[in-house]
Protein backbone atom coordinates (compact mmCIF):
# COMPACT_ATOMS: atom_id res chain seq x y z
CA UNK A 1 0.00 0.00 0.00
CA UNK A 2 1.35 3.57 -0.73
CA UNK A 3 1.75 5.77 2.23
CA UNK A 4 3.22 8.91 0.40
CA UNK A 5 3.15 11.22 -2.72
CA UNK A 6 6.21 13.26 -3.25
CA UNK A 7 6.12 16.37 -5.70
CA UNK A 8 8.76 17.95 -6.93
CA UNK A 9 8.52 21.13 -7.56
CA UNK A 10 10.28 23.04 -10.25
CA UNK A 11 9.08 21.83 -14.06
CA UNK A 12 6.73 19.53 -12.28
CA UNK A 13 4.05 21.54 -10.34
CA UNK A 14 5.03 23.85 -12.23
CA UNK A 15 7.12 25.33 -14.88
CA UNK A 16 9.74 27.30 -14.18
CA UNK A 17 12.24 25.51 -15.76
CA UNK A 18 11.65 26.91 -19.41
CA UNK A 19 11.27 30.46 -17.87
CA UNK A 20 14.45 29.93 -16.03
CA UNK A 21 16.20 29.23 -19.45
CA UNK A 22 14.47 31.66 -21.25
CA UNK A 23 16.10 34.47 -18.81
CA UNK A 24 19.57 33.56 -19.23
CA UNK A 25 19.04 32.65 -22.95
CA UNK A 26 18.23 36.05 -23.43
CA UNK A 27 20.69 37.58 -21.25
CA UNK A 28 23.56 35.11 -23.23
CA UNK A 29 21.89 37.09 -26.57
CA UNK A 30 22.56 40.37 -25.12
CA UNK A 31 26.11 39.78 -25.20
CA UNK A 32 26.18 38.03 -28.31
CA UNK A 33 26.32 34.27 -27.23
CA UNK A 34 24.43 31.54 -27.15
CA UNK A 35 22.96 29.13 -24.48
CA UNK A 36 22.70 25.98 -25.45
CA UNK A 37 19.84 23.49 -24.29
CA UNK A 38 21.88 21.08 -23.37
CA UNK A 39 24.46 23.12 -21.06
CA UNK A 40 21.74 24.24 -19.22
CA UNK A 41 19.72 21.01 -18.76
CA UNK A 42 22.41 18.99 -17.30
CA UNK A 43 22.05 20.69 -14.17
CA UNK A 44 18.12 21.01 -14.06
CA UNK A 45 17.01 19.55 -10.54
CA UNK A 46 20.28 19.92 -8.52
CA UNK A 47 22.44 22.74 -8.05
CA UNK A 48 23.90 24.46 -11.39
CA UNK A 49 26.85 26.10 -8.96
CA UNK A 50 28.44 22.78 -8.41
CA UNK A 51 29.19 22.09 -12.00
CA UNK A 52 27.89 25.17 -14.03
CA UNK A 53 28.02 28.65 -12.74
CA UNK A 54 26.11 30.93 -15.46
CA UNK A 55 28.15 34.14 -14.64
CA UNK A 56 31.82 32.14 -14.73
CA UNK A 57 30.42 30.62 -17.99
CA UNK A 58 29.53 33.93 -19.55
CA UNK A 59 32.76 35.67 -18.72
CA UNK A 60 34.87 32.97 -19.80
CA UNK A 61 33.22 33.19 -23.44
CA UNK A 62 33.46 37.21 -23.14
CA UNK A 63 37.35 37.04 -21.70
CA UNK A 64 36.42 39.94 -19.12
CA UNK A 65 34.30 40.80 -15.96
CA UNK A 66 30.70 41.35 -16.20
CA UNK A 67 28.46 43.76 -13.67
CA UNK A 68 26.97 40.40 -12.01
CA UNK A 69 24.16 42.51 -10.06
CA UNK A 70 22.79 43.78 -13.42
CA UNK A 71 22.95 40.74 -15.16
CA UNK A 72 20.98 39.01 -12.05
CA UNK A 73 18.36 41.88 -12.18
CA UNK A 74 17.67 41.50 -15.91
CA UNK A 75 17.54 37.89 -15.73
CA UNK A 76 15.20 37.38 -12.86
CA UNK A 77 13.27 40.23 -14.13
CA UNK A 78 12.35 38.81 -17.32
CA UNK A 79 11.98 34.94 -15.67
CA UNK A 80 9.43 35.77 -13.23
CA UNK A 81 7.50 37.57 -15.75
CA UNK A 82 7.16 34.27 -17.62
CA UNK A 83 6.62 32.35 -14.67
CA UNK A 84 3.46 34.71 -13.52
CA UNK A 85 1.83 33.46 -17.14
CA UNK A 86 2.73 29.57 -16.04
CA UNK A 87 -0.54 27.57 -15.01
CA UNK A 88 -0.14 24.81 -12.56
CA UNK A 89 0.77 21.33 -14.82
CA UNK A 90 -1.78 19.04 -15.81
CA UNK A 91 -2.49 16.38 -13.45
CA UNK A 92 -1.11 17.92 -10.56
CA UNK A 93 -4.49 18.98 -8.76
CA UNK A 94 -6.12 15.74 -9.70
CA UNK A 95 -3.17 13.61 -8.20
CA UNK A 96 -3.45 15.47 -4.83
CA UNK A 97 -7.06 15.09 -4.89
CA UNK A 98 -6.71 11.49 -5.54
CA UNK A 99 -3.79 10.81 -3.36
CA UNK A 100 -6.24 12.61 -0.59
CA UNK A 101 -9.54 10.13 -1.41
CA UNK A 102 -7.39 7.05 -0.95
CA UNK A 103 -5.68 8.19 2.13
CA UNK A 104 -2.41 8.62 0.58
CA UNK A 105 0.12 11.39 2.32
CA UNK A 106 1.34 14.28 0.34
CA UNK A 107 4.53 15.87 0.24
CA UNK A 108 6.91 18.19 -1.46
CA UNK A 109 10.69 17.86 -2.10
CA UNK A 110 12.77 20.34 -3.88
CA UNK A 111 16.41 21.25 -4.03
CA UNK A 112 15.17 24.97 -4.04
CA UNK A 113 14.62 27.22 -0.87
CA UNK A 114 11.55 27.62 1.05
CA UNK A 115 11.16 31.46 -0.26
CA UNK A 116 11.12 30.13 -3.96
CA UNK A 117 8.90 27.13 -3.02
CA UNK A 118 6.50 27.75 -0.62
CA UNK A 119 5.66 31.43 -1.96
CA UNK A 120 5.21 29.86 -5.88
CA UNK A 121 2.78 26.70 -3.70
CA UNK A 122 1.12 29.79 -1.99
CA UNK A 123 0.59 32.24 -5.00
CA UNK A 124 -1.16 28.86 -6.97
CA UNK A 125 -3.35 27.94 -4.21
CA UNK A 126 -1.65 25.27 -3.47
CA UNK A 127 0.57 25.47 -0.18
CA UNK A 128 -2.02 23.90 2.01
CA UNK A 129 -2.75 20.60 0.07
CA UNK A 130 0.56 19.92 1.48
CA UNK A 131 1.70 18.15 4.94
CA UNK A 132 5.01 18.61 4.28
CA UNK A 133 7.21 20.56 2.25
CA UNK A 134 10.76 19.63 2.52
CA UNK A 135 13.73 22.20 1.06
CA UNK A 136 17.20 22.94 0.19
CA UNK A 137 18.07 24.66 3.58
CA UNK A 138 16.25 21.25 5.56
CA UNK A 139 19.13 19.22 4.21
CA UNK A 140 23.15 18.73 3.85
CA UNK A 141 22.78 17.36 0.58
CA UNK A 142 19.93 18.19 -2.22
CA UNK A 143 19.55 16.10 -5.19
CA UNK A 144 20.93 14.31 -7.13
CA UNK A 145 21.15 12.75 -3.27
CA UNK A 146 18.42 11.37 -1.57
CA UNK A 147 18.68 12.66 1.35
CA UNK A 148 15.40 15.48 0.39
CA UNK A 149 13.31 12.44 -0.35
CA UNK A 150 14.38 10.01 3.17
CA UNK A 151 13.90 13.52 4.76
CA UNK A 152 10.48 13.84 3.11
CA UNK A 153 9.14 10.26 3.49
CA UNK A 154 10.42 10.31 7.38
CA UNK A 155 8.57 13.65 8.36
CA UNK A 156 5.29 11.69 6.87
CA UNK A 157 6.01 8.86 9.10
CA UNK A 158 6.07 6.64 5.64
CA UNK A 159 8.29 4.05 4.40
CA UNK A 160 10.11 4.99 1.30
CA UNK A 161 9.69 1.68 -0.49
CA UNK A 162 6.05 2.82 0.34
CA UNK A 163 6.70 6.11 -1.54
CA UNK A 164 5.77 7.24 -4.41
CA UNK A 165 7.67 10.52 -6.13
CA UNK A 166 6.78 12.46 -9.24
CA UNK A 167 9.98 14.37 -11.08
CA UNK A 168 10.92 15.72 -13.81
CA UNK A 169 14.86 15.86 -14.29
CA UNK A 170 17.81 13.07 -14.50
CA UNK A 171 19.22 14.29 -10.86
CA UNK A 172 15.79 14.28 -8.76
CA UNK A 173 15.22 10.68 -10.90
CA UNK A 174 18.50 9.56 -9.57
CA UNK A 175 17.70 10.21 -6.31
CA UNK A 176 14.47 9.12 -6.34
CA UNK A 177 15.87 5.33 -7.20
CA UNK A 178 18.71 5.67 -4.48
CA UNK A 179 16.35 6.75 -1.77
CA UNK A 180 14.20 3.17 -3.13
CA UNK A 181 11.40 4.83 -3.94
CA UNK A 182 9.06 4.33 -7.08
CA UNK A 183 9.63 7.02 -9.60
CA UNK A 184 7.32 8.49 -11.97
CA UNK A 185 9.34 10.62 -14.13
CA UNK A 186 7.58 13.25 -16.51
CA UNK A 187 10.21 15.84 -17.85
CA UNK A 188 9.78 18.92 -18.96
CA UNK A 189 10.06 20.78 -22.18
CA UNK A 190 14.11 21.00 -21.03
CA UNK A 191 14.98 17.95 -19.33
CA UNK A 192 12.96 15.84 -22.33
CA UNK A 193 15.86 16.38 -24.56
CA UNK A 194 18.04 14.32 -21.64
CA UNK A 195 18.54 10.63 -21.18
CA UNK A 196 16.68 8.84 -18.46
CA UNK A 197 18.58 6.61 -16.30
CA UNK A 198 16.44 6.06 -13.78
CA UNK A 199 12.50 6.11 -13.18
CA UNK A 200 9.97 3.34 -13.29
CA UNK A 201 7.34 4.90 -15.09
CA UNK A 202 7.52 7.45 -18.19
CA UNK A 203 4.66 9.77 -18.36
CA UNK A 204 4.18 12.94 -20.80
CA UNK A 205 1.95 14.64 -18.34
CA UNK A 206 0.58 13.54 -15.14
CA UNK A 207 -3.08 13.51 -16.78
CA UNK A 208 -2.23 10.70 -19.13
CA UNK A 209 -2.68 8.56 -16.65
CA UNK A 210 -5.18 8.30 -13.05
CA UNK A 211 -2.92 7.97 -9.76
CA UNK A 212 -4.62 5.01 -9.18
CA UNK A 213 -2.73 3.26 -12.27
CA UNK A 214 0.52 4.76 -10.84
CA UNK A 215 -0.01 3.05 -7.21
CA UNK A 216 -1.37 -0.38 -8.76
CA UNK A 217 1.88 -0.30 -10.79
CA UNK A 218 3.58 0.67 -7.53
CA UNK A 219 2.33 -2.45 -5.29
CA UNK A 220 3.63 -4.72 -8.21
CA UNK A 221 7.40 -3.68 -8.44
Amino acid sequence: MTEALLFDFDGLILDTESPDFQGWKEVYSDYGHELTVALWAQNVGGSWLSRYNPYDHLEELLGCSIDRDAVKARYKARAREIILEQPILPGVQDYIKEAKEMGIKVGVASSSDHAWVDGNLERLGLLHEFEVVVCAEDVENIKPHPELFLTAAARLNASPARTIVLEDSPNGARAAHDAGTFCVVVPNPLTAQLPFDHGHLHLNALSDVPLAHVVALAAER
